[in-house]
């Protein structure tokens, strides 16, 4: 089953940007904006970054600056909050006006229009629908609408707001807030009651271990008023079929019930995206790993021509096998980031 998203605009909403941003090292994350990623991904949603990067086509930067400042936000929100990740990020470097040649498109890519958004939707395997943006200016709004998703227009008081959030626009978002912890409030409260193929998962398919506590059920012969109920000072009212999960009748289950369903969905989300191709993104200990690796070969080259020397030939092999442990605890350090 597909994921929904919370797309978020880069600058003046994740990080603070006056101007075109192509340093890595003026990266300044908003307040709040790694708890906001963090909650984003505890409820469920898959967290994607879509940016409009003209600086690119005026020539003031190249696609390797946007690659590095989007790293160096990377860094900055895990170092705030662990669960802080970004799943994929896009980015438009073209500009119909742009002064390099090979940027000056009008491409579906670049906001209003909704090409990033559906491109990552197509990447990730995202529910639209389900989906929302939050960003700072109305070209953010209006791709979010064209792409089917809900829209959350973020206006924080102590950020100078940019050109393009004074432009006008007739697409009206479904929330305007003043802080990205608001804005995750806001999807909290309006995240649409579980369907019946997300309620069947939870201790329902074959092979499902996460069994939930539920209200006692009659045997299947007898009615709804089974004899074999609990009594209770109070009345209560009688089971529901099972196939009903937590859409039938219209009373909500027990606050205990509920919030092991939310645990429960998280943990089933977790485990779909273990089988997800999630984007590869440029690393510089993968880069080192790799170089260090053909140190290694070019060692037990230079030893293989000097085989008849013993002594050239031991300190040769022992050279390379230093450099492979240096690869291999690379590697390791990778996975563990």
């Amino acid at each position: 089953m597909k994921r929904p998203a919370v797309f978020f605009d880069r600058d003046n909403t994740l990080i603070a940007c006056e101007g075109y941003l192509g340093d890595p090292s003026k990266v300044a994350l908003v307040e709040g904006a790694a708890d906001a990623v963090a909650r984003a991904r505890a409820l469920g949603y898959a967290t994607v970054v879509v940016s409009n990067q003209s600086g690119v086509a005026r020539g003031m930067y190249d696609e390797a600056a946007v690659h590095a400042v989007n790293a160096r936000m990377d860094e900055l929100l895990e170092e705030q909050n662990p669960a802080a990740v970004i799943d994929r990020h896009e980015f438009c470097p073209y500009h119909p006006e742009g002064t390099v040649a090979q940027y000056r498109v009008d491409s579906d890519m670049r906001k209003p229009k909704p090409g990033m958004i559906l491109c990552a939707a197509d990447k990730l395997a995202l529910d639209l629908s389900r989906s929302w943006v939050i960003g700072d200016a109305p070209r953010d709004i209006e791709a979010g609408k064209a792409a089917g998703c809900r829209t959350i227009l973020f206006q924080a008081p102590g950020l100078s707001a940019s050109p393009a959030a004074s432009e006008s626009s007739n697409a009206q978002p479904d929330a305007t807030v003043t802080s990205l912890r608001e804005a995750i409030d806001f999807i909290e409260s309006h995240r649409p009651p579980a369907s019946a193929e997300e309620i069947q998962p939870r201790g329902t398919r074959e092979g499902e271990s996460i069994v939930l506590p539920t209200t006692p059920r009659p045997a299947p012969e007898a009615p709804p008023a089974s004899a074999d109920a609990p009594i209770h000072p109070a009345p209560v009212a009688a089971p529901a079929p099972p196939a009903r999960g937590l859409e039938g009748g219209g009373s909500s289950p027990p606050r205990s019930v509920a919030k092991l369903e939310v645990i429960a969905q998280q943990i089933l989300d977790e485990l779909r995206r273990r089988h997800e191709q999630p984007a590869s993104d440029f690393s510089v200990t993968k880069l080192l790993a790799g170089i260090v690796q053909v140190l290694v070969l070019a060692v037990l080259f230079l030893g293989y021509l000097n085989y008849k020397n013993t002594g050239t030939l031991m300190v040769a092999l022992m050279f390379a096998l230093v450099l492979q442990t240096m690869t291999i605890a690379l590697l390791i350090m990778q996975r563990q980031k």
